[in-house]
């Protein structure tokens, strides 16, 4: 057998990376209630935030989407 063809698989076993550990520069503590970056004990405030968040979410399109065609005066 050739020397080329002997050391070929020695080169490409080498040429891998190796994997490394990632290191995570957080830590989160897993406590009741501060697990989500809101504030749920005040539960009228949370619902506040959250019809709000749903309204401008799911009404941007559609409110979008009418401006643009009041402008082209199709509607």
């Amino acid at each position: 057998m050739s020397m080329l063809l002997r050391s070929a698989p020695l080169r490409a076993a080498r040429a891998l990376p190796v994997a490394r550990q990632q290191v995570r520069n957080a830590h989160f503590e897993n406590v009741v209630d501060h697990t989500i970056p809101t504030n749920v004990t005040n539960k009228p405030w949370l619902a506040i935030k959250m019809i709000v968040f749903t309204t401008l979410g799911f009404g941007t399109p559609f409110f979008a989407a009418k401006w643009q065609m009041s402008k082209s005066g199709a509607a």
